[in-house]
């Protein structure tokens, strides 16, 4: 009996012992967890009235005297531009102030949301920008401006602002000297300082590179 005891004793013994661990299984290729997508930088606008104390506004699309025929700019809008943009600017305001001129800027920064206005107006490329692939203007690397005197009288260039007639190009040689010798002038100071003209436009320059930059749909008008 007492083996028999035994023997039992040995079995409940080993019935109630862990069951050996089991070979692991061969560890399966796994792909490493895909990374969340960093968030696109927040870009920061620059008042260019901060840079250029003596820069004059005339932000035309903040009235109505424009080539829409509306005011599509809330009241106060301000000269925003990318920190690059306004560097250069000002590098091209303080080459034009021995020479007596002061800037003037029509149209700075413009909010994605106003490009969808403007292109429900006048939904003409040439004349305004497709909203879904945006302008310069929306990225804060377009200015469009003219010269004033010191005094901030105007000064004569060949077209007015928004003016889309061959009188209007870089390359147009009618018109008065005084009108071309502005012209110039205007042109010199912005490419001395990094910007590219528009040879359709006498008023606008890009900064190079812009196209490549995010469009942006940032408020005119300060938080609060």
């Amino acid at each position: 009996m007492r083996a028999a005891t035994g023997l039992t004793l040995t079995l409940a013994l080993l019935g109630s012992a862990p069951a050996p661990a089991q070979a692991p299984e061969a560890t399966k290729a796994t792909k490493p967890a895909a990374k969340p997508k960093a968030a696109a930088p927040k870009a920061e606008l620059v008042d260019a009235t901060t840079v250029i104390p003596d820069l004059v506004l005339d932000l035309r699309y903040a009235t109505k005297d424009n080539f829409l025929k509306r005011q599509v700019y809330p009241d106060g809008a301000r000269c925003l531009l990318l920190p690059d943009s306004a560097k250069r600017l000002a590098r091209a305001a303080d080459a034009l102030r021995p020479q007596g001129y002061r800037l003037k800027v029509y149209d700075c920064y413009r909010p994605r949301a106003v490009q969808y206005e403007m292109w429900k107006i006048l939904p003409k490329p040439g004349y305004v920008a497709n909203p879904r692939k945006g302008s310069n203007h929306n990225r804060g690397g377009a200015v469009d401006l003219t010269l004033v005197t010191k005094d901030g009288a105007e000064v004569e260039m060949p077209t007015p602002f928004d003016d889309f007639t061959p009188a209007a190009h870089h390359g147009y040689s009618g018109g008065t000297p005084a009108s071309r010798e502005h012209r110039e002038v205007l042109r010199k100071a912005m490419e001395g300082a990094g910007f590219l003209r528009n040879k359709m436009e006498w008023w606008h320059y890009d900064l190079p590179g812009a196209t490549k930059l995010p469009v942006l749909d940032v408020p005119f008008t300060p938080a609060g």
